[in-house]
Order: C-alpha cells, then sequence, then structure tokens
C-alpha cells in the first residue's frame, strides 16, 4: 500500500535536437506496448449485481468502481421499491495487489456508506490497499485457494529536512489509520497487529478466517 504522492516534484525542460527526437519516438512506442500491458491489467467490470474489480488501486480506477457501486445501488434499490423487497446486495469480487492509500480510502467509504449491502469476495489474490477495501464488506468472503497480504504502507519523499520531517507525521497518521481500520474489521489481536503489519506475508483462506479478515469461504462460482 503506496501512498504515492509527490507534491514537489519539479519539472525540466531541455530544447530536444535529433538525437532526442528519435529516443522520445521510441520512448512513445515503448509505452504503447506498456499500456497495452497496462489495460490488461485493468480490469473492472459489472455483470448484473456482480462488480469485477480486477485492477491496481489508483485515483481513476476507484473513481471507476465508486462509479459502478452507485449505479448498481440505484438499480437494487429502485427494484426494491418497485417489488416491495429488500434491495438485493452487491457482491464486490477483488483481485488486487494494492495501490494508492487514499484511494482506498475513497473506496472504503463508499462501500460503507452503500444504502445497499456491499459483500466483498476475494477472487485469487488481495494485498495492501485491495485488501483494506475487503475488509469493510457487510460480509467478507474469499475463494478456497485465494490469498491475502496486509502490511505497513510505504512511500517515497524528498525536499528539505522540515519537509521530511512534515512527510513522516504525515505517514504516521496514515498508519494509524490503517490500524484501526483492521482493528474495527478483523479480529486481529491488537497485540499482534503492528508486528502483523511489519511482514510481507500471504495468508491463505484458513489463515484469514481465523484472524476475522473475512467472514467465510466462497464456493460458489
Amino acid at each position: 500500500m503506496s501512498s504515492r504522492y509527490s507534491h514537489r516534484a519539479r519539472d525540466v525542460f531541455l530544447t530536444k535536437g535529433k538525437k532526442e527526437e528519435e529516443d522520445e519516438e521510441e520512448e512513445d512506442e515503448k509505452k504503447v506496448k506498456t499500456n497495452a500491458i497496462d489495460k490488461d491489467r485493468q480490469k473492472i467490470t459489472k455483470v448484473n449485481n456482480h462488480i469485477y474489480f480486477y485492477a491496481e488501486v489508483t485515483r481513476n480506477s476507484i473513481f471507476e468502481l465508486t462509479t459502478l457501486i452507485r449505479e448498481v445501488e440505484q438499480d437494487n434499490l429502485a427494484l426494491a421499491n418497485t417489488l416491495c423487497i429488500d434491495p438485493i446486495p452487491i457482491y464486490l469480487h477483488i483481485s488486487s495487489f494494492g495501490g494508492s492509500v487514499f484511494a482506498a480510502f475513497t473506496a472504503i467509504d463508499v462501500i460503507m456508506a452503500c444504502q445497499v449491502d456491499v459483500i466483498t469476495i476475494i477472487d485469487g489474490a488481495s494485498a495492501s490497499a485491495g485488501t483494506l477495501m475487503s475488509v469493510v464488506g457487510k460480509q467478507r468472503y474469499m475463494r478456497p485457494n485465494s490469498y491475502m497480504l496486509v502490511h505497513q504502507l510505504s512511500a517515497g519523499s524528498w525536499g528539505k529536512m522540515c519537509e521530511l520531517e512534515d512527510d513522516f507525521t504525515n505517514n504516521k497518521r496514515l498508519m494509524e489509520q490503517i490500524r484501526t481500520i483492521y482493528k474495527e474489521h478483523s479480529k486481529i489481536p491488537k497485540k499482534e497487529l503492528n508486528e502483523i503489519l511489519k511482514h510481507d506475508l500471504w495468508w491463505d483462506a484458513a489463515t484469514c478466517l481465523k484472524y476475522g479478515l473475512v467472514d467465510d469461504i466462497w464456493t460458489k462460482v
């Protein structure tokens, strides 16, 4: 889970000669290939009341996710009102290796505020920010052969000493928020939580069930 902010980044402008232009064309070709790979990795789609979030946790991917959650929420509420029944829950399938902690917080707020129950299901693997999103579901599941990883945030910063000190303070606050979420949405003992967060260990479904990160194992298709 990375805070991934670089608010003190500096732009550098250079006059391009012929060699630089050739290098830029080569770099553009690499970007096209990279974008194709990235596109293949980012799958966010909706099938009825099931939303599949197979993506890195970024500002853009979470915007797309929360938009879908709101759309399904409104559809389910309208259907429930028409048929005079309880709203059908939203099933959020997560397969993600994490990403931006701020984007994850956005998703968490939307999931928890949703007027329709959001049930989370771990497909394959969920790490870091992806795991943080999954634990706040109304009901939490993971497939028998899925894995989950919890750990500390990571961040890079540079600048004057006072700015580095500010970054350290900010990251401590973010880390405390992460701990609070795990304390409220799992059975991990407080004394063990800090030690667990220091490591990058993949937990199987049985271990996640033991620590209350999920409520049950999902065996349906």
